[in-house]
C-alpha cells in the first residue's frame, strides 16, 4: 500500500482515497481495488461500491484502507462508524472485515492492533433488528439456564 500511496503520478495527495483489498480462504492476496477518490478531509464510501469487486472476485475477507491527506492517521469518529457500517455488510454478505488502515507516507493505524476492531465486531448500531432480537433471546435463554443451574428463578 505505501508502493501505492508514494506513486505521484497516479494519486491526489491532497485527496483521501478508499482502497479494498481482497483476500481468498487462504488470506491470500486476491486484488487491492480504489473504491473512491473523495475530497481533501472526507469520502463518500457506498457499501455497495465497496464490496463490488469482493463479491466478484469471491473474497471471503477483505482489508479497508485509505489515507488522510494531512499525514494523522488516527481514526475519526466517521472513520470508525464506516468501518462499524462496513463489518455489517460484510456479515452479510459473509465477506469478513479482517481490519481497516489508516495510512500515511510514514507510518499508519490498524483497527485490529489497537483492539478497535473487536470493539466494532461488538457493536449493534448497524446491525439488523431481526439479528439484535435473535441476540437478546439467546442472552436471555443463557441466563435462564445459568438461573436454573444455580438455582434461581
Amino acid at each position: 500500500m505505501r508502493k501505492i500511496l508514494l506513486r505521484e503520478e497516479q494519486i491526489d495527495r491532497e485527496k483521501e482515497h478508499f482502497w479494498m483489498v481482497g483476500l481468498d480462504v487462504s488470506r491470500r492476496l486476491l486484488f487491492i481495488e480504489l473504491v473512491v477518490i473523495g475530497g481533501a478531509y472526507h469520502a463518500n464510501i457506498k457499501p455497495a461500491e465497496a464490496f463490488r469487486v469482493a463479491v466478484w472476485k469471491n473474497a471471503t475477507s477483505v482489508v479497508l484502507v485509505h489515507n488522510h491527506p494531512a499525514g494523522e492517521v488516527r481514526p475519526f469518529d466517521a472513520d470508525k462508524d464506516l468501518t462499524d457500517h462496513l463489518i455489517q455488510v460484510g456479515r452479510i454478505l459473509n465477506i469478513h472485515v479482517v481490519d481497516h488502515l489508516i495510512i500515511a507516507p510514514e507510518t499508519f493505524f490498524s483497527f485490529e492492533i489497537t483492539g478497535l476492531m473487536a470493539e466494532l465486531w461488538e457493536s449493534t448500531k448497524y446491525v439488523p433488528p431481526y439479528e439484535v432480537a435473535e441476540k437478546i433471546q439467546e442472552a436471555k435463554e443463557e441466563w435462564m439456564e445459568r438461573g436454573m443451574r444455580k438455582g434461581i428463578r
